[in-house]
């Protein structure tokens, strides 16, 4: 007999709620979720740094970039790299900051990338856990700086929040983690009052 191939249909399907606490004109950071090969989602959230035009742009540049990449099948490892690289052809170190959240819709596992993005939390009924550290934002060595990675499994109860600079998200996560059991859209509404 044959080997059966595995099944490539996910297993689970995501909930995405975005929640800014400012009018996207001016606001620098981008957000946005979506199907990528296989049964890869991301949840990329790109913050331009400052306030005005030129906060949104790069925000934008920085989100069209590592979506059409990652839409094309880069590892996001290499994609991130790219945009590293880029800023500091540029010369544009600092000028944003990336959340990527690259799960597997088959086994529920998170590959949660930062670079100078601000930690990121994960909520249960147990309680709030802090993961990621700040660290330098791209653009400022082609290899001097890279991103940092950190590896989970999501699981049923569970909620994965990305935070912006901005947020004292740990205050937040006080409030807000014992609505775990409430909608995404209410929690991310405690999160910014």
């Amino acid at each position: 007999l044959g080997r059966r191939s595995p099944s490539t249909l996910p297993r689970y399907s995501p909930e995405v709620i975005f929640h800014a606490n400012r009018k996207e004109s001016d606001n620098g950071d981008r957000c946005q979720c979506f199907a990528g090969t296989g049964c890869k989602y991301y949840v990329l959230l790109c913050d331009g740094m400052g306030t005005g035009l030129g906060a949104v742009q790069e925000g934008k540049s920085a989100l069209d970039l590592l979506k059409k990449l990652l839409l094309a099948g880069f590892p996001a490892e290499y994609a991130l790299r790219s945009l590293n690289s880029l800023c500091t052809l540029r010369q544009k170190a600092g000028a944003v900051t990336v959340d990527l959240a690259e799960i597997d819709l088959q086994t529920g596992r998170v590959n949660l990338y930062k670079w100078g993005a601000a930690p990121s939390y994960l909520l249960s009924p147990a309680g709030a856990e802090k993961i990621g550290t700040a660290a330098a934002p791209p653009g400022l060595s082609v290899t001097g700086a890279r991103e940092t990675v950190d590896k989970l499994s999501l699981r049923r109860g569970e909620t994965l929040v990305l935070l912006s600079d901005g947020v004292d998200g740990e205050a937040a996560m006080r409030r807000a983690w014992d609505l775990t059991d409430k909608e995404p859209g209410e929690m991310a509404s405690k999160v910014l009052q």
